[in-house]
């Protein structure tokens, strides 16, 4: 059985591991999408005990995806990166109950607060 700590403990890592591969290869649409999935999941585990952490983390989550997106368009983005931006918009969506062009608008808002603690933020990690 998984303890709390090694859930949290294993997408925590995968984010830091995604960071420094941002810092590495900044020019890798991949990387983000990594640390946008390490984040979502680390959200996740969260979710229960600690809401607004899951939710600021989400928030981290929404801004390395959309950097994935707009930084490199749609003929160099994977599947996996348009993904992740659907399953994150969706959360934002729900979460605010607005349309798709008020999402998008939304994960623009989020990007430009969000995006440099999310490629650099060791302290997100502090209460996983």
């Amino acid at each position: 059985m998984k303890t709390r700590s090694s859930t949290t403990t294993e997408p925590a890592e995968a984010a830091r591991a995604a960071q420094a591969a941002i810092r590495k290869e900044p020019d890798v649409p991949d990387n983000y999408t990594m640390l946008a999935g390490a984040l979502r999941t680390l959200a996740q585990s969260l979710r229960e005990g600690k809401p607004e952490d899951s939710d600021h983390l989400l928030h981290l989550a929404c801004a390395a995806a959309w950097e994935a997106k707009r930084r490199f368009g749609p003929g160099l983005v994977s599947g996996r990166t348009k993904q992740e931006v659907k399953i994150l918009i969706a959360w934002l969506r729900t979460k605010n109950h607005i349309g798709p062009e008020a999402s998008e608008s939304l994960m623009d808002q989020i990007h430009s607060q969000h995006l440099s603690e999310a490629l650099d933020g060791s302290e997100l990690f502090s209460g996983a």
